[in-house]
């Protein structure tokens, strides 16, 4: 391991640190280790604030805007008195029906996209239920995760994966097919949720509520109800949702993001001003520093160190059961480091000649790689679903690890089960 790739591990860790002990506010932290990352060389010092102008946090902006709106016209307390009508106001049915729901939307959706809409939703059901509010995100972020696996086009990593097993002549999978081992996980994580995981989420409510009442602030009564914005709220909402589902190349989902913040601000279902006030800066710069943090573990070949001392620790002749173990393990890890786009475009074409140099089946191998990939369960790095809840919810690394390791567990021994009989080895 070089030089470099040190000092970016010793920041990696006094990041961790700073979140773990509150040491600073988030933004802070995130942008001084972004910023320390440059002064090491690992990355320049363009790469610092490049993600502030980049696609992702652009996504992130949009689709803030766009589930402010839902609370802006009233539709966000509307859907909660509804759901709290059917399931009730028990934390265990509004943890499964705000997971059913951020699972199935994940399937053909953005994670970013699914929780930054839902966020208000399930803020204002826990207002409704009066229960934590920050018991109900890291259910709502991990589901965002895992639901990517029950399509093709669930997360980008998939499509990377599918794209570099293409190019190499490996036929992968067609639409639903990952589904055969990813829905078979997302039940395993709802009965982990429900008997353990739920166990393990903090006590009390740790959220920010200075965020959650100017969120409310602007929310309107039922006798101020606005039919108009906020049908039109919805149809626009429904039809971001609907294009990214479709996935054009002319219509990236951060544009498609974009054009309906305008066309809200253009109908006067939000004005300039709640525009602005709807931006959480803070989240912003979490997400911009923590993805320079993914990209200096990339580029400083800290990443690559460790896929390469797993690699040298199988042997010459491993079975292909462990190979399967150590795609999991290695791909977990760094997309716990890195964003799982960035670890499933680093490992794939890794992993794909050792598998069949070894004689492992190469689509079981990039299975592997897509689930474990969506498995950003230990730290608030590697996933944009987990950096968006750092601010309104106050959450630490504790906050992710603590319920994430049995989760990764659950999912690392469910691989194992699932994906021989959906792709023998």
């Amino acid at each position: 391991m070089g030089t470099t790739a040190i000092l970016t591990l010793i920041i990696l860790i006094a990041t961790t640190l700073g979140f773990i002990f509150n040491i600073a506010p988030g933004g802070l932290v995130s942008m001084t280790a972004a910023i320390a990352l440059a002064l090491v060389g690992a990355v320049s010092p363009a790469d610092v604030f490049s993600p502030m102008g980049g696609t992702t946090v652009a996504l992130v902006m949009t689709m803030i805007v766009l589930g402010y709106a839902l609370f802006h016209v009233g539709v966000a307390k509307k859907m909660a008195q509804a759901i709290v009508k059917i399931v009730g106001k028990s934390e265990s049915r509004i943890m499964i029906a705000v997971v059913i729901v951020a699972l199935i939307l994940s399937a053909v959706c953005s994670g970013v996209a699914v929780v930054a809409v839902l966020l208000p939703i399930v803020i204002s059901i826990c207002l409704e239920a009066n229960i934590s509010v920050s018991r109900q995100l890291i259910p709502l972020s991990f589901a965002a995760s895992i639901g990517c696996n029950l399509t093709l086009v669930g997360a980008a990593s998939n499509v990377v994966v599918a794209g570099v097993l293409e190019n190499a002549d490996v036929p992968f999978l067609s639409f639903f097919e990952l589904g055969k081992v990813g829905l078979p996980l997302c039940i395993l994580f709802i009965i982990y949720f429900l008997l353990i995981g739920k166990r393990l989420l903090r006590n009390g409510d740790t959220s920010n509520q200075e965020y959650i009442q100017r969120l409310t602030a602007k929310s309107k009564d039922d006798e101020n109800f606005n039919t108009r914005k906020a049908s039109i709220t919805v149809i626009v909402l429904a039809a971001v949702f609907v294009a990214m589902a479709l996935d054009l190349d002319r219509f990236p989902m951060y544009f498609v993001a974009g054009i309906g913040v305008v066309v809200l601000r253009l109908t006067n279902c939000i004005n300039e001003k709640e525009f602005f006030e709807s931006i959480d800066l803070s989240t912003l710069f979490i997400v911009s520093g923590l993805m320079t943090l993914a990209t200096g573990v990339s580029k400083s070949g800290l990443a690559a160190a460790i896929a390469n001392g797993f690699i040298a620790f199988l042997g010459d002749n491993p079975s292909k059961m462990i190979v399967l173990l150590a795609v999991l393990v290695i791909t977990c890890i760094l997309t716990n480091l890195m964003s799982n786009t960035g670890a499933a475009a680093l490992l794939t074409p890794v992993f794909l000649p050792i598998a069949q140099t070894l004689g492992v089946n190469p689509v079981a191998i990039g299975v592997a790689i897509c689930v474990g990939a969506s498995m950003p369960f230990l730290t608030p790095y590697g996933s944009g679903t987990n950096t968006l809840l750092i601010a309104p919810g106050n959450l630490t690394v504790r906050d992710f690890f603590v319920p994430g390791i049995g989760l990764t567990i659950v999912s690392i021994i469910g691989s194992m089960i699932f994906i021989p009989l959906a792709f023998p080895l």
